[in-house]
């Protein structure tokens, strides 16, 4: 677990843990908190890491994160594109009316897969 930003209460902070999944060569990366101006450079830090090419798929775990900025947005077209272009199947899983509804206005809904439950992201990265 990392925990990203120095803010006094757990509330505040962001927190990116590695998960591995049923399926071999899948990651589950689970991101909770907040992604605003504060944090968004440690996630901007922390994710391409997993971008790995041992791994075939990796799902970003979105469904603990209650806040996603713009700035957050392009974070995850900018992991979407290293995915494709590595070859790495990227899957988004959220459930915050808020996050939702910041990708679709965005359009990055458009641009990077979701699935409904992290088991669901897992199967599609694994087809």
């Amino acid at each position: 677990m990392t925990l990203i930003s120095p803010r006094s209460t757990p509330e505040q902070s962001l927190t990116v843990t590695a998960l591995p999944s049923s399926v071999d060569g899948v990651l589950v990366v689970r991101v909770i908190g907040e992604v605003d101006l504060v944090t968004v450079g440690g996630l901007r830090d922390q994710l391409p890491k997993y971008l790995r090419s041992n791994y075939r798929g990796l799902v970003l775990d979105f469904t603990g994160v209650s806040f996603l900025a713009g700035c957050g947005i392009g974070v995850l077209l900018e992991m979407a594109d290293r995915a494709r272009t590595e070859g790495i199947a990227l899957w988004l899983v959220a459930h915050s009316r808020l996050v939702l509804r910041a990708l679709e206005v965005s359009l990055a809904d458009q641009r990077i897969p979701r699935a409904s439950t992290v088991a669901e992201a897992v199967a599609q990265c694994a087809a």
